[in-house]
């Protein structure tokens, strides 16, 4: 007698582990896919499903037949119950309230199959009869000829399930997934085609064994097929978008072998994806290029943290600068498989930065500049002052000199005279100096109360002449990292214009407050007048480019003064006064707090 369908069952089987196999560690490499998930347990169930069925056509008892068509009942009532939440998955249809419904009533038919003592399969206990194959393969006849109640209600669980399936494959259809769509059509035609088979098995219109179990495996390889291809077309598609990206991109192992690179990469560092396969750094790229990025590599392996850098590349005598980004991938117990390199072509950018600092720098001494020559007056005067001073203490000197007796103590109180007054006139000559000068200086730990008394002294006679009575109170030890030239010039800006401010008050009414304080890890400098103060539809412009309140202003000063604090990261504002005038502030990050540690270059 030779057999067929037995072995066929369990061939079938078989496939249906292995499927569940492969789509468990499709899972899992993705860590979160419930797509994979409910196919792999569908698998599981069509496998316990045909291994019962298998049983069945070989029961030697009755006892053991009604076992085995429990289990194959109990199976299908897991494979409907989760079939439909596999359907809402693929296609993105999830009318949660069906499916919850149809999850229960099949739990429902699941805990009746069990409850019941021969399973919704028979009413009655069966008998053990045969059916003969035409190819001579005699198996356990399993059709149905007394229909339970409860085998007719699943049917109707059957007719729903197959409903919401068509449905659902319509409407990926509208969505205009038309080939996912026509692939989910045929592997579900092909499924009810199989069970509407063993319905007519049943109805004894067709004499033949159940076929339905075919219906299954036919399902699921469809549905493999179609996930797999579908896989490649995602992997094709992703291949696509990393060509297209402006970036270069590169996966390595954790040797620093190459195992996948981008076209932007290629292009940058003139390799091909050909000649990666194996292959290092060292082998493809410039010795000294290919250390530096495999200590990135190394970095970002060890801490497991992104590591940024940028790396200056020379390609026949061109230079190229490049940002990378190197990452590490984790596995899902956190312990790295591989690192990925991003690299980002910065070099007409850097080029653009250098190009604006450069006109920034321009503009910045541009306006002090403006700002010195408005109070040229008052300078002449602060070094007229010691330099008469100076003269005149030299000449009484010398007349001391000439009598025949010289009081000592009066000559060393004229020449203690000269050397302060040399040291002020030099104060003031080198911060003219400072001020002036197109070389900037470069960032450095300064004493902010230290720099703003330095422009106060420098305005001391400018005060005096237009009537500004000044109240100063500076907090010491507030060391931020900046450049003293740009501080400076913002707070000879800012004061300049307080005063300009104050000219339509009388002069009585001309107080300037100087603050500077500690707020937090910043320290704040505070610059407050009696003026005219500012329309409230302009505060939030004052600080715009070439816009100004001032019929010869040309609009520069406080943009000036923006771009300087913002470029040392800190912020600066003004508000309005609650009696009149306003109040300009800035801050900058103290040294050591974390703001201040990420202070730009000069």
């Amino acid at each position: 007698m030779s057999t067929l369908l037995i072995p066929t069952l369990h061939i079938m089987s078989g496939i249906c582990a292995f499927a569940a196999m492969h789509h468990s560690l499709a899972a899992i490499r993705r860590r979160v896919n419930r797509i994979h998930n409910l196919f792999a347990l569908l698998c599981l169930v069509i496998m316990a499903l045909l291994l019962a069925k298998a049983g069945a056509y070989q029961a030697h008892t009755v006892p053991e037949l009604v076992a085995l068509r429990k289990w194959e009942g109990s199976a299908v009532c897991l494979f409907f119950m989760l079939f439909p939440w596999f359907i809402a998955e693929y296609t993105g249809v999830r009318p949660r309230k069906l499916l919850l419904g149809l999850s229960a009533f099949w739990a429902m038919m699941f805990a009746v199959n069990l409850s019941l003592p021969y399973g919704f399969q028979y009413v009655d206990l069966p008998r053990l009869t045969y059916f003969d194959l035409p190819w001579g393969e005699t198996v356990v006849d399993l059709r149905v000829l007394q229909r339970s109640t409860a085998h007719k209600v699943g049917w109707l669980g059957i007719i729903a399930v197959m409903a919401f399936s068509t449905y659902a494959a319509v409407i990926q259809y509208r969505r205009g997934q038309q080939q996912k769509a026509r692939s989910l059509a045929w592997a579900l035609g092909l499924f009810f085609a199989f069970i509407l088979f063993n319905l007519a098995v049943n109805l004894e219109l067709v004499r033949f064994v159940h076929l339905s179990d075919f219906g299954f495996i036919a399902l699921l390889i469809k549905m493999d097929l179609e996930m797999m291809l579908e896989s490649r077309d995602q992997k094709r598609r992703m291949r696509d978008v990393l060509d297209q990206l402006p970036a270069g991109i590169c996966l390595k192992d954790l040797q620093g072998r190459f195992q996948l690179v981008n076209r932007a990469f290629e292009t940058f560092f003139h390799v091909s994806d050909t000649d990666i396969v194996s292959k290092t750094g060292l082998d493809l790229l410039p010795r000294d290029q290919a250390e530096r990025f495999r200590a990135d590599d190394i970095r970002a392996i060890e801490t497991r943290r992104e590591v940024e850098n940028e790396h200056v590349v020379e390609w026949d005598g061109s230079r190229r600068t490049y940002e990378s980004h190197q990452f590490p991938m984790l596995r899902p117990d956190g312990t790295p498989y591989a690192v990925c390199g991003v690299y980002l072509d910065v070099t007409e950018s850097r080029q653009k930065d250098d190009a604006l600092h450069k006109f920034r720098r321009q503009v910045w001494h541009a306006d002090r500049v403006t700002s010195t020559s408005a109070i040229t007056g008052s300078l002449a005067h602060e070094l007229c002052q010691p330099m008469s001073a100076i003269l005149n203490n030299a000449q009484a000197g010398l007349r001391f000199l000439a009598q025949e007796q010289v009081d000592l103590k009066e000559m060393r109180e004229i020449f203690e005279d000269i050397v302060r007054d040399e040291k002020r006139a030099g104060a003031v000559i080198s911060g003219l100096r400072a001020m002036l000068q197109k070389q900037e200086t470069p960032l450095a730990l300064i004493d902010l109360s230290q720099c703003v008394e330095e422009v106060i002294e420098l305005l001391h006679s400018e005060f005096i002449r237009h009537g500004v009575e000044l109240d100063h109170l500076l907090e010491a030890n507030l060391t931020v990292r900046a450049n003293k030239t740009q501080i400076q010039q913002v707070a000879l800006n800012l004061m300049i214009n307080a005063m300009e401010a104050m000219m339509e008050r009388p002069a009585g009414e001309r107080l300037l407050r100087v603050r500077v304080a500690r707020t937090g890890d910043h320290a704040r400098v505070s610059i407050r007048d009696t003026g005219v103060g500012i329309a409230p539809d302009m505060l939030e412009r004052v600080f715009e480019g070439f816009y100004t309140t001032k019929p010869q202003g040309l609009g520069i000063g406080l943009d000036v003064c923006r771009s300087i604090i913002e470029t040392h990261r800190g912020t600066i504002g003004v508000e309005p006064n609650p009696d009149r005038g306003v109040t300009f502030h800035f801050s900058l990050p103290l040294a050591g707090s974390s703001a201040g540690q990420s202070a730009p270059g000069a």
